[in-house]
């Protein structure tokens, strides 16, 4: 059952407040697929909405929500919080949808830095997200559903410095398995073994060696390269 619902015959060009509440049963029966659940440190969510009917028959709502929910850490899976703060503006115009208002995958809505903060008057309808609704409802829960899965991160942390998940000390290799500090890992033994047998690469003699400055003897008149200076 829906239960952000605005009913069309209510709304005017002078507009109309509507205020809900972003219970948790509707969160976890709404966003259980997405891993999300309200957070029981904090009270329900908020909604607040305001509608109102342009000159061309088509409904501008714009809101925002509030709410604290919980997901998965991405490395130990305990709680992580996933604060919603969102601000939105939609344009629905009468189509021929069959459940109200248009259902619209994350991808297509408006990212964080996209979202778009409504003046009274000077609101931009051409570049307004729109949607359709039919009969004589607005019904706001897919739209509401989308905007709060934007709020999760791709890697939900409980705290930057979570180390993940903790092997069981029945579970972890005994110490002395790795020969103890500064030991090498077994399983690098046979690198070991290979790097050891590779005899060391000579070294270039340095400019300071008296060998590799010292110039053949050569008697007074030979030419290099003759018997005299071989000998």
């Amino acid at each position: 059952m829906s239960q952000f619902v605005l009913h069309v015959p209510e709304i005017d060009e002078a507009g109309k407040d509507y205020s809900f509440t972003l219970a948790p049963a509707w969160i976890e029966a709404s966003l259980k697929d997405a891993v999300l659940r309200a957070d029981p440190s904090f009270g329900p969510g908020t909604l607040q909405v305001h509608a109102q009917e342009n000159a061309t028959g088509e409904y501008l709502v714009t809101g925002s929500m509030r709410a604290h929910l919980l997901t998965e850490c991405g490395r130990c899976l305990g709680d992580a919080k996933v604060p919603v703060d969102v601000q939105f503006a939609t344009l629905f115009a009468r189509g021929a949808g069959k459940h109200g208002a248009k259902h619209v995958p994350a991808k297509h809505l408006p990212s964080k830095s996209e979202r778009f903060e409504v003046a009274d008057d000077d609101e931009d309808e051409d570049a307004l997200q729109r949607e359709e609704f039919s009969g004589n409802d607005i019904i706001l829960d897919e739209l509401v559903r989308e905007y709060i899965v934007l709020e999760v991160p791709m890697q939900p942390l409980c705290s930057e410095s979570c180390a993940g998940i903790p092997v069981p000390a029945h579970l972890r290799a005994p110490e002395e398995s790795f020969g103890g500090p500064g030991a090498v890992d077994p399983r690098l033994a046979p690198l070991q073994r290979l790097r050891d047998n590779v005899p060391p690469k000579p070294q270039p003699r340095s400019s300071s060696d008296p060998k590799a400055t010292r110039k053949p003897n050569r008697a007074p008149g030979s030419k290099p390269g003759s018997n005299s200076e071989k000998e």
